[in-house]
C-alpha cells in the first residue's frame, strides 16, 4: 500500500485498533533521488512489540540484547537456553528462561525494545512510502509477566519529546539525514573519544543516521554529541534537511497524543472494544477527525490536549465506570455543554434514565447502524457552536479513581 506524508500514522492506528498480529515491512521514500529506508515494524494482539532494520532470530535477538545491556555473558546463557525450548523459534519462552536464570529483566528488555521502536516511528512517520502488512509472520514476543506490548499513544508521545529535541539541535545538526564532514586535523580534536568516533565513521559520504545505525547508536544522542563537535569547530555538515513531500496539514506529532486536523470537528470515541472503534471510525471519519481511546485514563488525556466537539461513551470501561467518567467530565466547567453520546449494549430505560441523570446528551444501544450514528452526531454538532474557552487545560481525576492500563 503507497501512502502519501503523515498518513503512516493512520495506516499504523488501524492495524492497531483491530488486534492484528503480523509484520509490519515499510519503505520510506526520504527523497526522489536517494534511495528508501526500509525498516519493519512487529506487532502481536494490536500491541506494538518490536521495531528495527530487520527481525534478528530469537537467540540473535538475545545476543543482541546482551551487548546493548552490557551483560557479558549473555553468549553463553543463549546458547544454554536454547537447548531448553521447547519451541526453538519462541522469542517468549527463551526471553523467560533468561530471566529465570538472572541474566536480563524485563524492564530493561522493554527498555531497550522501546527505544528501537520509537526510533523507527521516528524514521518513518513524516515520509510517504510503502507499507506491506503480512499476518502469516508472527512471532510471540511481548513483554513483562503479563504479556504485553507497548502503548501506542505514549510511543507517539515520546516520538514528539524526541522531535522537540531534534529542533534545538537544528542549528548545528540540520537533520539526521545530515552528512558530517571534518572540518579540521584531527590533532586538533582534544577529546579522545571524540577523535575516535570521528576518525572511525566520518568520512564526508555517510549521514547521521548512517552512522548511528552502524555504530549501533541512539541517533539523538549521537546528534547531541555532533552538535557539540561544531560547537568546538571541529565538524560541520554540508547537507540539507531532507525532502519531505507537501501537504495541506502539519506534518508534526506533537502536540497531540494522536495526530489531528485542524479543520474538521474533533470527536473522541471512548470504548474497549477494537471492532467498535473501528465501526465508528468508518461511520464517522469522512466528516470528522475521530480520535479514540480504550480506557478513562487515555481519554482524559486527549481532551486535556484537543478541543472535542462531541464525546461518544461506554458506559461499561475497564478502569472506570462509564457514567462516572461522564459525571466527573461533566464537573470539569469547560465540559459542561459538551455534548456526550453513550453507545452501549444496556438499552432498558432505567439505563437510560441514568445515562441522562449522570449528564448524557443522548443515547445509542449497539449494535447500531452507521447512518443513524452519523445523523444523531451531526445533530448534536451543528446544534453547538464552537466554544472559545474549551481550550486544552490540565486536568486529572482523583487518583483513588484512575488506574493507568
Amino acid at each position: 500500500m503507497r501512502y502519501q506524508a503523515g498518513e503512516l500514522r493512520n495506516l499504523l492506528d488501524d492495524l492497531l485498533s483491530q488486534g492484528a498480529s503480523g509484520s509490519i515491512y515499510i519503505k520510506a521514500n526520504l527523497h526522489p533521488e536517494k534511495k528508501t529506508r526500509s525498516r519493519i515494524a512487529i506487532i502481536n494482539r494490536g500491541g506494538i512489540v518490536y521495531g528495527g532494520i530487520s527481525l534478528p532470530s530469537n537467540q540473535e535477538f538475545a545476543r543482541r540484547l546482551g551487548v546493548k545491556l552490557k551483560h557479558t555473558w549473555a553468549d553463553t546463557a543463549v546458547k544454554y537456553v536454547a537447548q531448553k525450548l521447547q519451541n526453538s523459534s519462541s522469542y517468549r519462552e527463551l526471553l523467560e528462561h533468561m530471566i529465570r536464570i538472572r541474566v536480563f529483566k524485563w524492564e530493561e528488555i522493554e527498555t531497550a525494545i522501546r527505544v528501537q521502536v520509537v526510533q523507527v516511528l521516528e524514521q518513518t512517520l513524516l515520509y510517504p512510502g510503502e507499507l506491506e502488512f503480512d499476518a502469516n509472520t508472527q512471532i510471540d514476543l511481548c513483554y513483562g509477566t503479563d504479556g504485553h506490548g507497548f502503548n501506542w499513544y505514549k510511543l507517539l508521545q515520546e516520538v514528539s519529546d524526541r522531535q522537540r529535541e531534534w529542533a534545538a539541535l537544528t542549528p548545528f545538526v540540520p537533520s539526521m539525514e545530515a552528512t558530517p564532514r571534518l572540518i579540521t586535523s584531527l590533532r586538533e580534536v582534544t577529546d579522545k573519544d571524540a577523535k575516535q568516533h570521528l576518525q572511525s565513521w566520518v568520512d564526508g559520504r555517510r549521514s547521521l543516521i548512517e552512522i548511528s545505525e552502524q555504530s549501533d547508536k541512539d541517533s539523538l544522542e549521537l546528534a547531541k554529541c555532533y552538535a557539540t563537535w561544531v560547537k568546538s569547530n571541529w565538524v560541520a555538515f554540508g547537507e540539507e534537511a531532507p525532502f519531505i513531500q507537501p501537504r495541506t496539514q502539519k506534518t508534526e506529532i506533537f502536540p497531540a497524543e494522536q495526530h489531528i486536523e485542524e479543520q474538521r470537528p474533533i470527536i473522541l470515541s471512548v470504548d474497549d472494544s477494537p471492532l467498535v472503534q473501528t465501526l465508528i471510525k468508518r461511520a464517522l471519519s469522512q466528516h470528522y477527525q475521530v480520535l479514540s481511546a480504550n480506557n478513562a485514563t487515555d481519554a482524559l488525556r486527549l481532551m486535556n490536549v484537543n478541543q472535542i466537539a462531541l464525546l461518544l461513551l461506554d458506559v461499561t470501561m475497564p478502569d472506570i465506570d462509564g457514567l462516572e467518567f461522564c459525571r466527573t467530565v461533566r464537573s470539569i466547567p469547560k465540559f459542561r455543554k459538551m455534548p456526550i453520546i453513550m453507545v452501549t449494549a444496556k438499552d432498558k430505560f432505567s439505563d437510560k434514565l441514568r445515562g441522562q441523570i449522570a449528564g448524557s446528551t443522548h443515547y445509542i444501544t449497539k449494535p447500531f447502524e452507521p447512518k443513524n450514528l452519523l445523523e444523531i452526531v451531526n445533530q448534536h454538532i451543528t446544534q453547538r457552536k464552537p466554544s472559545t474557552n474549551n481550550t486544552p487545560a490540565n486536568t486529572t481525576f482523583p487518583r483513588s479513581r484512575i488506574h493507568n492500563s
